[in-house]
């Protein structure tokens, strides 16, 4: 492989992990994970469901780091060619200390940029409504109050999307690499801002359709989250290629 302008770098007693562009499928990535998983899916379905309901027992992503970094170590079984096994989602619990950090690393970030975002609405909603109020008359519109909301709170969600992009790879390399909190964020972060588009195009488009599975009673939900897990893990495999081309497992494309 080319010397990779934005390779993550050396870290004392570590290897540099290089990285490369994504590409905008993601239905080719649900396709790709669930065929990766095809043969075990009901025990991924197993492995994810209790992964994220024991993650969400305890507050602060104190759970759902080790939670995610066991999710991604089933996978990692699953590729390297072996039959992957349920006990490994409690292996995340070896990367304890890292994936807590991530997670709450990633919790506060999201914590400040809501924050920040509610504070700018509730300041221009302030300032705005007196001078709506004296263009349409004593009172103000609903259509006025319902597009504003709306136009607040897809600005909100977008900027959540971009406060949790530089975390996308966290467990992931944590899982693979036993990266510490600090490196697996580093590395993470140039991987992602290098691929900002496509991943957050990706990660939109995963969120639309677990958004439109969670309608149909939350059951289609809980079918589709091992194959949503499953292509965020796909996403980390092309952005980061095993280091000996190897993935036996993974159905992997060829490049363009």
């Amino acid at each position: 492989m080319n010397a990779n302008p934005y390779e993550a770098a050396n870290t004392p007693g570590q290897q540099a992990v290089p990285y490369r562009r994504l590409s905008l499928t993601p239905i080719k990535y649900m396709q790709r994970a669930y065929r990766m998983i095809e043969a075990q899916y009901l025990l991924f379905l197993g492995v994810t469901f209790c992964g994220l309901l024991i993650g969400s027992i305890a507050p602060f992503g104190i759970l759902l780091g080790p939670m995610l970094t066991g999710v991604y170590l089933c996978f990692l079984e699953k590729e390297s060619g072996s039959t992957a096994k349920f006990e490994t989602l409690f292996r995340g619990f070896e990367h304890f200390i890292p994936s807590f950090l991530v997670m709450l690393t990633a919790m506060l970030c999201n914590f400040i940029v809501t924050i920040t975002l509610v504070a700018i609405t509730i300041i221009t909603g302030f300032f705005l409504l007196p001078t709506a109020g004296n263009a349409f008359g004593n009172s103000v519109p609903v259509s006025f109050v319902a597009i504003g909301f709306a136009a607040a709170y897809s600005v909100l969600m977008l900027a959540s999307f971009l406060a949790f992009v530089p975390f996308a790879f966290c467990f992931q390399l944590i899982a693979e690499h036993k990266m510490s909190a600090g490196d697996a964020m580093r590395a993470s972060t140039r991987a992602a801002m290098h691929n900002l588009f496509p991943l957050v195009a990706i990660y939109l488009c995963l969120s639309f359709f677990g958004f439109v599975a969670a309608l149909f009673c939350y059951v289609p939900l809980f079918l589709l989250m091992p194959i949503q897990l499953g292509s965020t893990f796909i996403l980390y495999r092309d952005t980061f290629p095993r280091l000996d081309d190897d993935a036996a497992g993974l159905p992997f494309p060829s490049n363009d």
